[in-house]
């Protein structure tokens, strides 16, 4: 967006120097100097999801003996050079789709990276066979099953990317991180708005959703139409709008199971559920572009990680239209109901931003 306005500005100042107005024009060229040099304020790893430096010495050979035998997304890793780096990297995947997430040595850093051009990854000849049976998104029906399988493997690269940047920087300042047999390995559901069902990575109904937002409505049905949780708005204005300061109830089979609320702090913003079971967060994160999610949200019990739900509010697919499109990824199968019913809730809830 910067960017743009960026762009804008200079295309605003060449117009009034074409008709003479060169003072003027001039001042708005300064300003869009000013509006480009300022596009990169603030830390670089608080600005990307798809790449983190880390300033450390530890060598590449190190950290791939620790992750050796992790398994990920995107499998376990393995060891080859890259195009655009120093010395060896540490490879995980490519993905049915070429994601792959990459550690490399660029001079006193290391890189942690998401990519998709496979090409620049040099291999020997016994990992030829990684790289076949990719899906070529261009002779593939693009529907919300597919694009959902998709959009799932690049919100599972980020999460990666952000849990292997944690350990090591933890192991860059002395620590010594646990190294899990499984990071971040989770199940995966998706459901969009045309059909109404929540399924599993094998096409399966799992959970029936129902959600609007005039009258407001956000359900979890098991697959016999039986009703699981519901969130309810405790109040509305007169144009029938949700007041988010009332709050929101969360039932569990027609009984209260707790109280969500809308937070907002200095870095952190999205909705507390204090529940029989706990307390829950969904936080907000940013968009991830690559995959055309905009509306993420980490879902933590007491501060540990159980679920990463990503919305596309509005994709149009070719056989359905327009359609709400969202995934959750899953790391603890206890509290799926509960991710179902947060990520019908925060969609349903969004629905005030569309116009």
């Amino acid at each position: 967006m910067v960017t743009l306005i960026g762009v804008l500005t200079v295309i605003t100042a060449l117009l009034a120097m074409s008709v003479g107005r060169f003072i003027m024009g001039g001042i708005i060229l300064l300003l869009a100097f000013v509006i480009f040099w300022n596009r990169g304020f603030g830390k670089f790893n608080d600005r990307s999801l798809y790449e983190k430096i880390v300033k450390t010495d530890i060598p590449v050979a190190d950290l791939y003996s620790q992750f050796r035998d992790m398994q990920t997304p995107l499998g376990k890793p393995w060891i080859a050079e890259h195009k655009g780096f120093e010395g060896d990297s540490i490879v995980f995947g490519p993905s049915a789709y070429k994601d792959c997430v990459i550690i490399s040595r660029k001079r006193g850093n290391l890189d942690i990276k998401h990519i998709t051009l496979v090409d620049n990854i040099i291999r020997k000849q016994e990992d030829e066979y990684r790289f076949s049976g990719f899906i070529d998104p261009k002779e593939t029906e693009v529907t919300p099953e597919h694009y959902a399988k998709f959009a799932g493997l690049k919100l599972a690269s980020v999460m990666l990317i952000r849990h292997l940047t944690e350990m090591i920087e933890e192991m860059a300042a002395g620590g010594h991180p646990e190294i899990p047999d499984r990071l971040d390995v989770s199940e995966f559901y998706y459901h969009n708005s045309t059909e109404g069902f929540f399924r599993d990575r094998e096409g399966n109904d799992v959970l029936e959703v129902r959600s609007s937002y005039h009258p407001f409505e956000a359900r979890v049905l098991d697959t016999d139409g039986e009703e699981m949780a519901s969130v309810i708005p405790r109040a509305f204005n007169g144009k029938g709008v949700v007041i988010d300061s009332a709050g929101f109830d969360m039932n569990a089979d027609g009984i209260h199971f707790g109280d969500i609320s809308v937070f907002k702090e200095k870095d952190r913003e999205g909705f507390v559920l204090e529940s029989d079971a706990g307390r829950f967060t969904a936080t907000i994160f940013p968009a991830c572009m690559r995959a055309n999610i905009s509306c993420n949200y980490l879902v933590e019990r007491e501060g540990e990680l159980k679920a990463v739900i990503g919305g596309s509010p509005n994709i149009l697919f070719d056989s359905y239209g327009y359609c709400q499109n969202d995934l959750i990824l899953s790391y603890d199968e206890d509290y799926l109901v509960l991710y179902a019913a947060l990520e019908i809730f925060i969609m349903t809830r969004n629905k005030k931003f569309l116009k």
